[in-house]
């Protein structure tokens, strides 16, 4: 892994995003970049009030960028770049991640409890759905320890293609203690498809370099599943795939279950295959 884009609206969970993307940058030896994007303000009502010219807005906003960065280079002892950039947010990191070549796009979030929350969450949302590069989203107060139990969730309805497993390979390469736990949740009575067993036998061999086990789960409700599983079970990371009309989009395509990814309190790694 060479690149790490961390987007930044200098909140409490982007800056908390940032530190545990400086951590697996210097793990990785990977270049870290910070983007803030920011959009122009707009008159609400017809009270006079004092606009601030676009060259103002984007000098502070590169101070403030500039002084998270000097912060992690002087904490974590590596290179910081920064990216200032006017636009929507979710369209700006997925556009400078194609520019600079990103590996992997850290985003924060916190759990959701008024709208402004919503608002966040939904940044995040786009970002996972439009990215081409694997996203990792790190709730508010995580804070980086070595990965040792990572869950990854899937129902074998497709195989994982070669970026997503390099992704995998990098990141357990450098995390020598790393066992991954793939769970498959099945509703009650429900069988597994010729095409869902085909999709397990294929995934084994791919995962070879990677210690790894397998575990069957019953329950009406997948997130539910999933939910109780990671609470029950000490985890650091929680592995998903985006592949185009898969189970992972129809299962986030649900607004009950995007609350699963706003209350995660462990970061999520969505892997793209699309």
């Amino acid at each position: 892994m060479n690149s790490i884009l961390v987007a930044t609206d200098f909140s409490n969970p982007s800056r908390g995003a940032a530190a545990y993307a400086a951590a697996l940058a210097k793990l990785n030896g990977a270049t870290l970049t910070l983007l803030h994007a920011y959009l122009l303000p707009t008159p609400v009502s017809e009270v006079p009030y004092v606009m601030v010219s676009v060259e103002e807005l984007q000098k502070d906003n590169e101070k403030l960028v500039k002084e998270m960065a000097e912060g992690l280079e002087n904490q974590y002892d590596i290179k910081v770049n920064t990216l200032v950039t006017i636009g929507l947010p979710a369209d700006e990191v997925v556009f400078q991640a194609g520019e600079i070549g990103a590996d992997l796009v850290v985003t924060g979030m916190r759990g959701v409890t008024n709208t402004l929350d919503k608002l966040i969450g939904s940044t995040t949302a786009a970002i996972m759905r439009k990215s081409s590069v694997p996203v990792l989203v790190v709730p508010e107060q995580s804070v980086y320890a070595p990965w040792k139990q990572v869950v990854y969730a899937t129902d074998f309805s497709y195989t994982m293609n070669l970026r997503c497993l390099k992704m995998l390979k990098v990141l357990s390469g450098n995390q020598p203690d790393m066992h991954m736990k793939i769970v498959y949740v099945q509703r009650p009575g429900e069988i597994m498809s010729a095409e869902q067993i085909a999709g397990k036998v294929r995934l084994d061999p791919m995962l070879e370099t990677i210690p790894h086990s397998y575990l069957d789960l019953e329950h009406v409700s997948v997130e539910e599943s999933l939910k109780q599983y990671l609470h029950d079970h000490p985890t650091d990371v929680l592995v998903m795939v985006a592949h185009k009309h898969s189970w992972w989009e129809r299962l986030f395509s649900r607004s009950h279950t995007r609350e699963m990814v706003y209350q995660s309190e462990i970061p999520l790694l969505v892997l793209q295959d699309k």
